[in-house]
This record gives structure tokens, sequence and C-alpha cells, in this order.
């Protein structure tokens, strides 16, 4: 294209793009006080009833501190109304038209801005048909259901509210780059702050009420997971700065319905820190998206949020593990998750990547068998090397060179040696089909034989990625060799003072 001629052609561009955006915004205002009134008109009418949002979620309290959550029934008669469903009803009864004799009333301003959203370039995404208003009505009758939710079916529409109430539909229907908010709910776990910071992009928070309410409306079927431990959780892992790049409004639910794996790298580096530092069985149900600065849909005044529903806790969980008593994390464990957090998110060593999968996968497997595999597969990972001979002997002294560089009493280093070979006698019998007489006895209790190998493994592959993401220098095996087992540079200062004192 000629130089000369492209550059006008932009500016008009941009500038019909402006004056579409302006009559896009013009037109939804009307659209949105033609239906508030209507929609008031109506429910002043005497005799008219309003039904009530069966579906809206309710919140109550568990003696254990966590949440749990039912719908409002059709019978509920404090339930939130539907205000807007007086006009145009939900369902079949919206796609058939409206009973008889409460037929709605003539909205031509909405009919002007669905054809003029069909007619112009700014409404392609919406990608309306010739036939059917229908995504445009469900815009404004979203935006007008929310209005009267947050300030009553009484007050006046006011520009400066109602226009805070569309924006983010107009953007949302418009843009195809849409930021996000990444939530990740912390299942059955207490925290002893409501807010904490990790990075300039990620903290951890207590839910509020309206997202706690708005996630309760995402269905868990297909996910495995009980519907009452994806309620139990009260605070969240939130990571700032995602986007999504979306052709056309309908692909943008169903984008993040997916759970693609750098978003599920960014989830086990947090819950990885978080075992590392405490060890506590926790785990996530739901992966959350919230949408900033933009919106598709509002549901009355709940927090707009989209995701899905999965199943990544401890399998203890699903019987009735939301009445205990949970594990509590302290704001001086925080400090120190933080400080692995941020060693977890700056390495670069695929090693440590899988490592921290395999711990997560570690503490939440159904099979602990399969735990127990994790936990060696991440101590292989980070102690072993291309030379698989004499492999539990070797992981031994490398586990015992990095519990004498790290000095930690908890974790001594003829303790760490004793607990390295009593996992890889029980990952010997596993890998090598030992298993006890079968049994046809049909209330037989559960195998717990290999329980305390899974928690042993757990532990111990949590303390060495501790060591190694505190002293990275020694994240290939062959330097804990020539570094601390052959000249002996694992004796910390700390020790070697107590050895000159003695």
């Amino acid at each position: 294209m000629n130089p000369e001629t492209e550059a006008p052609e932009k500016l008009a561009r941009a500038k019909r793009w402006r004056d579409e955006l302006r009559r896009y915004k013009d037109l939804f205002a009307d659209a949105f006080d033609e239906l508030h009134g209507a929609v008031r008109a109506r429910v002043k009418q005497p005799g008219q009833y309003v039904g009530p949002h069966h579906d809206y979620p309710i919140m109550s309290s568990l003696d254990s501190g966590f949440p749990s959550f039912h719908e409002s029934g059709f019978y509920n008669e404090s339930s939130r109304r539907d205000y807007v469903g007086t006009i145009r009803p939900h369902g079949l009864l919206g796609i058939l038209g409206a009973l008889p004799g409460t037929l709605a009333p003539e909205l031509p301003k909405g009919i002007e801005l669905a054809s003029f959203l069909r007619t112009h370039e700014i409404g392609k995404r919406l990608n309306l048909g010739q036939l059917s208003d229908r995504p445009v009505d469900e815009l404004v009758a979203d935006a007008v259901e929310r209005y009267i939710h947050l300030y009553g079916l009484d007050t006046p529409v006011e520009e400066r509210r109602r226009d805070a109430l569309i924006w983010p539909l107009i953007s949302g229907t418009i843009f195809d780059s849409l930021n996000l908010r990444l939530v990740v709910p912390i299942t059955l776990t207490h925290f002893d702050v409501d807010h904490f910071r990790l990075t300039d992009t990620t903290y951890i928070t207590r839910l509020p009420e309206k997202l706690q309410l708005g996630r309760a409306r995402m269905s868990t079927l297909g996910s495995g997971a009980v519907r009452m431990v994806v309620g139990a959780a009260t605070h969240a892992f939130v990571s700032t700065g995602w986007n999504l790049e979306a052709d056309t409004i309908a692909d943008v639910p169903r984008s993040l319905k997916q759970s693609s794996s750098n978003v599920i790298d960014a989830i086990d580096s947090f819950f990885g820190a978080l075992r590392i530092v405490t060890g506590i069985k926790t785990g996530y149900a739901q992966l959350l998206w919230l949408p900033k600065d933009w919106a598709l849909e509002y549901f009355c005044d709940l927090t707009p949020v989209y995701g899905t529903t999965l199943r990544r806790y401890p399998a203890e969980y699903d019987n009735y593990g939301w009445t205990e008593a949970s594990a509590s994390v302290t704001k001086g464990q925080l400090v120190e998750v933080r400080d692995v957090y941020k060693r977890v998110a700056d390495n670069q060593s695929e090693a440590i990547r899988l490592a921290i999968s395999r711990l997560n996968g570690c503490l939440t497997r159904s099979d602990v068998v399969d735990s127990i595999l994790d936990g060696t597969i991440g101590l292989e990972l980070l102690l072993g090397d291309n030379d698989n001979q004499s492999l539990s002997f070797k992981l031994r002294l490398r586990a015992a060179a990095l519990a004498i560089l790290q000095g930690d009493p908890a974790f001594p280093a003829r303790e760490v040696v004793v607990k390295v070979k009593r996992l890889y006698e029980a990952r010997s019998a596993i890998v090598h089909g030992r298993r006890k007489k079968p049994s046809k006895k049909a209330t037989e209790p559960e195998d717990t034989s290999n329980a305390k190998e899974r928690m042993l493994a757990s532990e111990l592959l949590g303390f060495v990625l501790k060591v190694l993401l505190t002293h990275p220098q020694y994240q290939d095996p062959l330097k804990i060799d020539e570094g601390l087992l052959l000249r002996g540079d694992g004796v910390v200062p700390a020790q070697r003072k107590r050895r000159r004192n003695a």
C-alpha cells in the first residue's frame, strides 16, 4: 500500500470506529433506560407476581469455618426476585415468548441497538443472526437486572451508575484481547491473614462474599470433585496480568473452561511452595477467571466469573473432610512461602518444575502407590544422573549432603539417609510387583500399608526442593558430588564454629 494513502485510511478507520463506539454506547444507554422503565411499570402493576431467581446461591458457615452453599429454590419468598423476567422470561419461555396476558411491551430502542450492531463492524464479535436479537436483549437485560439489585427498584436511573454497568459489557463485546485475573480457591485450608502479597503480580486473599456466591454457581459435573469440597475455601491464590485472545464472544467462556499447561504450572508453583514450607495437605477444586474492566454477562449483583472445576485435592477430603478441623497457615509461614515461591517462579530448571509437579501429585493422587512413585521420581529428577547404577545409594548420599548443608534440626543427615533407604525399599516392593494376598471380604478395611511411605515421599521431596531452591548452585546433582561430598563444602559455617569451640 502506498504510504501516502495508508495514513489517511488509518485515520479514517479510527474515526469510524470511535463514531461507532459512541453510537453503540448511546444506543445501549437508551435501550437500558427503556427496559428499566418498562420493568418498573410492570412490577408495580396491581397483582403482578415477581418470581424468584431460584438458582441464586445462599451461603452458610460450617462448624469447621468453611462455607457451604445451596440454591434459594422456587419457594423461598426471601430469595432474590427476577424483575426483568416479568418482561423477558428466561429459558424456554424467553425463547417462545411470554405467557398469555403478560406480553412484553414494544421496546423500539432495544430493536434499534440490535439492528445497529448487526449492520456495523463494531458488532461483528456478537455474530448476530438475521432472525434473533436475543444476544443483545440479554446484554441489556443483565445490565438492568444488576442495576435494580444493586440500587433498588425505586431508584431512578443515574447516568454515572448506569454507564459503570454498561461499559464493561461494551468492552467485552468489541475487544478481542481481554484482561483477566486467575483466582484459585485453596481447599480446606485456613489462613491467619485476610491478604498477603507474594509478588508484584500474585497474592493470597480472603474471598469476598459476592465472589464466593458467584463461584458457587459453577457446575461440578464431569469433574469428579465433590460439591461440598469445592465450596470449602475461605482464601484464594490470585495471579494478575493474564489475557485471552478470542475472535468471537462464544470463544470466551469455552476457552476459559480449559486448563492449559502454562496455567497449571503457575498454580503448581504456588501450591508447591506452600507444601514445601508447611507440609500440609491442601489442594484446589476450581480454576477461576475474573474479567478485568469487561464483562459478557451479569447475574444479579454477583461477581462475574468464568472457569472450570478440577479435582486437585487429597482423596480423603471427599469423606466429609469439610466437617473436620483443618490446617491453618500462619503469617510467619507465609513469609517463608513467599521466599520459596519467588525462588520457584524465578527458577528456569525443568527438573525443579517437574519435581514440584510430582510433589503436588504425591499429595493429591487417590492411589497411594502412584503417590510414592511420584515422590521417588521427583527425588530422581533432583538427585539422580544418567548413570542409574546404585541409584538408591547415590540418592542417600546426596540427600545427606544437602541435609548437612541446610543444617535443619528436623532433617539430620543420618535420619535423611534412613528415610531415603526406607522409601526406596517401598518403591522396590511396588515396582517388583509384591503385594499382599488377595481377599474376597466385602467389607475389608482400606489398605493403609503405604500411607506412611506416601507422607515420607512428600516430606523428603519437599525438603530437597527447599534446599535446592535456597542453594541453586547444587541443582546439578554432580555439583553435589564435587562441591559437597568430595571437598566437604557442605559443612556450614555454624557447624564449623561449633566444632572449633568444642
